[in-house]
């Protein structure tokens, strides 16, 4: 994806809710689907592990790195899982809307849910969804746009502040398991 500001607006938007594990697509190439959900457990199905597998072994042993010295591991481990992951997505992207030639890369953004954009309400998404698409579609198709983003973001925050409340619950109650810090090697067993 292109970051130089040439002033062009995506034709598509891809909205991840990480907890959610959801990704809502906001599409201006097609006229008919303009709002698609797409599950990411669907998505990133056994293969998508499989391929990642597969190419994190072919980067192994291509002999690029010392297995002595495995110097750049987490890097390379977190550049085949965004390819991959951005490959699995264009994919579905192309099935969703039956579209058979590449689409540019450079035509799509990603916007991740979480922090304080989920604090937005719907006034503040609608305003943002108006910036970039108010050209190109209608006041109603641009609500709906907005009212499916405020809903997921509750949905996501919702998941989020139940984890925040079960992970504070195991901490008091001491059911968050066994753990070590780094400051106290007595504690590693």
């Amino acid at each position: 994806m292109s970051f130089e500001s040439e002033n062009t607006t995506p034709s598509i938007i891809l909205c991840v809710f990480p907890h959610l594990e959801k990704i809502l697509l906001l599409n201006s190439i097609d006229s008919t689907k303009n709002i698609i959900t797409l599950n990411s457990k669907i998505m990133f199905n056994d293969d998508f592990y499989d391929s990642i597998e597969s190419k994190f072994s072919e980067e192994i042993r291509s002999g690029r790195f010392s297995i002595l010295s495995p110097n750049g591991v987490p890097e390379k481990i977190e550049t085949i899982l965004r390819d991959e992951t951005i490959s699995r997505i264009m994919d579905s992207i192309k099935d969703e809307l039956g579209y058979f030639e590449e689409i540019s890369q450079e035509l799509i953004s990603i916007f991740f849910f979480s922090g304080q954009v989920l604090s937005f309400n719907k006034k503040e998404l609608m305003s943002a969804i108006s910036i970039i698409y108010k050209d190109r579609f209608s006041k109603d198709s641009l609500e709906e746009m907005s009212e499916t983003l405020f809903q997921l973001s509750l949905k996501e925050k919702n998941i989020i502040d139940k984890s925040k409340n079960n992970d504070l619950y195991d901490l008091i109650t001491g059911q968050q398991g066994e753990f070590a810090t780094i400051w106290d090697k007595d504690s590693i067993t």
